[in-house]
């Protein structure tokens, strides 16, 4: 083969013009022909490339995708909450802001909130997908009612009507626009006027009320009645008949009569307005022996007659605006911004223009949900930057092999163009030629392969520009380094003194650059965990993250090659004193050094697979102690339980736990008062504690036991948080406040076991039997309780009289969580980035059979014709690929424990796992021990294939052709 590029440098100029043409062409045919020869190398490289710049790009754009989706996610798990209520006065609207508040009209309050949206910021504005509104008044005491004919009678007769006293009923008053009803009996009221006779009252206000008889009873002396229709419902729990006359009475003693005329059901009762009005068709009625009975129900009215009400009570309703919140347009970066935005809107609720005049309130827990969720969504980019850019790193390190191999291939080709006098720069532009082409195909392919998975994506990009950078410069590099080391003029100096200088020299530049390596990783992870996951960037991947774990690694790979002659020197005595071919063979493999870039590669692979799945083990495991954590048990229902279903569910083997829980509950303690959460538990709720196995409940079971030793009316004893037994506590005076009575208590000790994840504290913990021995004031009942024990969820499942109630179980609150957009996303993207590791793994160690198949080939050979078996070629691979491989698994175990163990912290597991806390860090043998055996799956199918080609080769042509073949 003739290499133009070396003919005649030093020939004439006017020759060297009409030669570089031919130069040119002559570079061009040989890069044409030492491609094609090498085909299948340079397929495989642009195939390794596509992969890798496929991951450069996809990842980050998934990563980003995941945490977008998460944050529409936090948002739709906000359900209602997160939609945007406007609140303005709505009704009396003759009020002076002085002495009575003044509302909008009734009819303009959809009008004005169709014009909200407009008002609002951009981002925010493009998240509200449709305007409802609706008017709710306050609740109303009816103070009596009669009949129509008793009316009528009083009032041709001008006599005082009977009093029909309604103590605990109550009413409300609701309109909205969309409310369309239809007439089933009697008449549709007319709308109020405003037109009648009025009297004033100068204590309560601007009102309507009734004169007074001779004999104290009311008389009726009101000229206009305001018509009114009901449900159904309503009419037959308060006992209401069309043509009825009820007295309203509010808190300041203003009346107002209401004349019943017809009864109306919903046109549409389908239709979401209804939702806001649910006392209309499903009234409270509380039948409680210890109180008077209680019924509330809610009367629909038109706008004037809803003026009309507010006018003459003298205050404004309760009008809402509601936004609808849609998360679809949504992502991190404008999260951000929104949840700016709300809180400024939240806190001035400027919204209704600067001609208003009425005052906004505006509430909405998009912004809280917002405020959560960018700690949540760094973690999850902590934890994906360190495996998209480990993977990234693994693909680099591949690419340099597969440039290894190619340059193993053509070892004798450079080493004839140096004896022609080819220089080493001429040597690296052919390598380059032929890497730019490759790199090309590989990276278009991989652009184009992310462009179809993920959408379009920027072409600028770090990791893709690290991909095209190694996958140029590799082979360059390399093959100027092969062709300077055959460069047959280097010289040694005869001084024995000066020779072992130069290599003194060497292995001290050696050691430095290796003493960098470990530094860098020490400071990577000193510096990382200082920092945590603080950092702001949501554009792709933080590469202080991507860098960290790659360093860990690389300083691992070091210690790895320092160490390896220890063991190579163990299995060196051993095959010294081995007899026959084995002994030889592995007595001149363990004398040869380790090869760092295979090593480098398979350790980054598996270390990166390693510390991936740890991580997501870590945060699962982390996840089931956050499920009893936040739920409290197997199942927690936030009502009270009645004892036919308490019976039920422990028939069935459920251990049953019912507690009185109240907030900001008032504790006196001497002379100084506090608010804490109580939590009156039964004697089961230590074994509920139990069941989760975080805590120790012992100090629950003792505080039964003390409780169980008092005397009836002595002082029930608690255990208080830590902040409120720090408060001075008098013997004198110390109690607590329940059901509007103050009842004795005694601190005994300091609560350990408390409910931190699903309430808030301070805590005050008392047995619920000692406080259901005093009597209260206001009766109060349980109102929650869990369900534990083999078979809870089922049990209660199959209770149909608490499947309407509040039902919480850990299995739901786990399902919830994993199945969540952001932390279900992350753990895809786990499994995604673990598979392509694995691929990458077995490429990195094919290209290592690979490179050493033909000295191996050989080698065999030889032996067979000095009389050693076929099978020795299975010993034979083994021997040079065990201990790379061995070495691998340790130090990318290593590796891998190390990232967790020192990063873990530092990566914000505790926010994916849900936690009170950091949730400990899981190091699983079990998936340790896959990563390894997979590996060694991966080794016996390499060696495997090879020794079934070594079997096919002829002997006689091995020797014969011998570097040629």
């Amino acid at each position: 083969m003739i290499d133009t590029s070396t003919m005649d440098v030093d020939s004439p100029r006017g020759a060297r013009s009409g030669r570089g043409g031919a130069v040119l062409g002559g570079l061009g045919l040989l890069v044409r022909r030492r491609m094609w020869r090498d085909r299948a190398l340079l397929v495989g490289s642009a195939v390794v490339i596509a992969i890798a710049t496929l991951i450069a790009y996809a990842g980050p754009q998934l990563v980003l995708m995941t945490i977008d989706d998460g944050a529409k996610d936090a948002v739709a798990a906000a359900g209602a909450g997160a939609d945007i209520d406007v609140t303005v006065p709505v009704g009396n609207t003759g009020g002076d802001n002085i002495t009575t508040v003044r509302g909008m009209p009734a009819a303009e309050l959809e009008r004005t909130a169709q014009e909200v949206p407009a008002r609002l910021p951009a981002e925010t504005a493009a998240l509200v997908d449709g305007v409802s509104t609706w008017v709710a008044s306050p609740e109303i005491g009816l103070s009596w009612g009669a009949s129509a004919e008793e009316v009528d009678a009083a009032l041709d007769e001008d006599r005082a009507i009977d009093r029909d006293s309604r103590l605990g009923d109550q009413v409300t008053f609701g309109y909205a626009d969309a409310a369309v009803v239809e007439l089933v009996d009697g008449a549709l009221p007319a709308e109020a006027t405003g037109e009648g006779r009025r009297v004033e009252s100068e204590t309560a206000g601007i009102g309507v009320t009734p004169s007074l008889g001779d004999n104290g009873e009311a008389v009726f002396t009101e000229p206009e009645i305001i018509e009114i229709a009901l449900t159904p419902q309503v009419a037959d729990v308060l006992e209401i008949s069309v043509g009825d006359v009820l007295m309203l009475e509010d808190a300041t003693g203003v009346q107002v009569a209401l004349r019943v005329t017809g009864i109306v059901v919903p046109a549409d009762p389908d239709a979401d307005v209804w939702e806001r009005f649910p006392d209309a068709f499903a009234p409270a009625v509380v039948d409680n022996p210890a109180r008077p009975l209680y019924r509330r129900g809610t009367v629909l009215v038109s706008a004037p007659t809803l003026d009309e009400l507010s006018t003459r009570l003298g205050t404004p309703f309760s009008g809402t605006m509601e936004l609808a919140v849609t998360p679809e347009a949504l992502t991190l970066d404008n999260a951000r911004v929104v949840a700016a935005q709300m809180r400024e809107l939240t806190q001035q609720g400027d919204v209704l223009g600067d001609e208003a005049t009425v005052t906004a309130q505006v509430s909405s827990d998009l912004g809280p949900a917002l405020d959560a969720y960018p700690a949540r969504a760094r973690a999850a980019l902590a934890q994906t930057s360190v495996v998209v850019a480990g993977v990234i790193a693994v693909a680099a390190v591949v690419i340099a092999l597969m440039a290894r191999l190619l340059l193993s291939r053509r070892e004798g080709d450079i080493a004839l163009e140096r004896a022609r006098g080819a220089s080493v720069p001429s040597v690296a532009l052919r390598m380059g030629i032929e890497s730019v082409i490759v790199a090309v195909v590989g990276v278009a392919a991989g652009y184009g392969a992310a462009t179809a998975a993920v959408g379009a994506v920027p072409w600028s990009n770090g990791p893709a520009f690290v991909v095209a950078l190694v996958a140029m410069l590799a082979a360059p590099a390399l093959g100027a380094a092969v062709a300077r080391a055959s460069w047959t003029g280097r010289r040694e100096p005869a001084n024995r003194q000066d020779r072992a200088r130069k290599r003194r020299a060497r292995a001290s530049r050696r050691l430095t650059l290796e003493a960098l390596a470990v530094v860098l990783g020490i400071l990577a992870v000193v510096t990382l965990r200082s920092r945590g996951v603080l950092q702001t960037q949501t554009t792709g991947i933080d590469p202080f993250l991507a860098a960290a774990p790659v360093l860990v690694a690389l300083a691992i790979v070091v210690v790895v090659v320092r160490l390896y002659p220890i063991p190579m020197a163990l299995i060196q005595w051993g095959a010294r004193r081995t007899r026959g071919v084995a002994g030889v063979i592995t007595l001149a493999k363990a004398r040869e050094r380790i090869p760092v870039l295979p090593l480098l590669a398979l350790t980054l692979a598996i270390a990166v697979a390693v510390s991936g799945g740890l991580l997501v083990g870590t945060v699962r495991s982390g996840q089931e102690q956050a499920s009893w954590e936040r739920v409290g048990g197997q199942v927690r229902i936030d009502a009270e339980l009645d004892e036919a279903s308490v019976d039920q569910l422990e028939g069935a083997g459920a251990v049953v736990s019912r507690e009185y829980t109240r907030e900001f509950t008032n504790t006196a303690l001497g002379s100084e008062y506090a608010e804490a959460f109580l939590l009156a538990q039964d004697a089961a709720y230590p074994d509920i504690v139990a069941e989760a196995g975080l805590e120790d409940p012992q100090e629950l079971r003792d505080l039964h036991a003390t409780s169980a030793e008092r005397s009836p009316g002595d002082p029930v004893p608690v255990l208080v948080s830590q902040e409120i037994a720090d408060i001075v506590v008098s013997e004198d005076r110390s109690e607590i406040y329940i059901g509007r009575t103050w009842v004795p208590i005694q601190v005994v000790g300091v609560a350990t076991v408390t409910p931190d994840g699903w309430a808030e504290g301070p805590f005050v913990v008392a047995p619920l039997e000692a406080l259901e021995e005093f009597e209260y004031e206001t009766p109060w009942t349980t109102n929650l309780a869990f369900v534990g024990g083999d078979g809870a969820v089922e049990a209660v499942e199959s209770d149909p009289t608490i499947a309407d109630q509040a039902v919480t179980t850990r299995e739901g609150w786990l399902s919830a969580v994993r199945d969540s957009a952001l932390i279900g996303g992350v753990e895809r993207l786990m499994t995604i980035a673990v598979a392509t590791v694995g691929l990458l793994a077995a490429a990195a160690l094919l290209v290592t059979v690979l490179h050493g198949v033909r000295t191996r080939g050989r080698a065999l050979a030889m032996l067979r014709t000095q009389g050693m078996g076929a099978g020795y070629g299975w010993w034979l691979a083994l021997a040079e690929l065990g201990p790379l491989t061995a070495a691998a698994v340790v130090g990318g175990a290593g590796a891998g424990l190390v990232i967790l163990l020192l990063l873990g912290g530092a990566l914000g597991l505790e926010v994916l796992a849900g936690g009170l806390a950091a949730p400990p860090l899981v190091a699983s043998p079990v998936f340790i021990g896959a990563v390894a055996a997979g590996v060694l799956v991966l080794l016996f199918i390499a060696v495997t294939a090879e020794v079934l080609a070594h079997r096919r080769e002829r002997l006689s042509d091995v020797l014969r052709y011998g570097e040629s073949r």
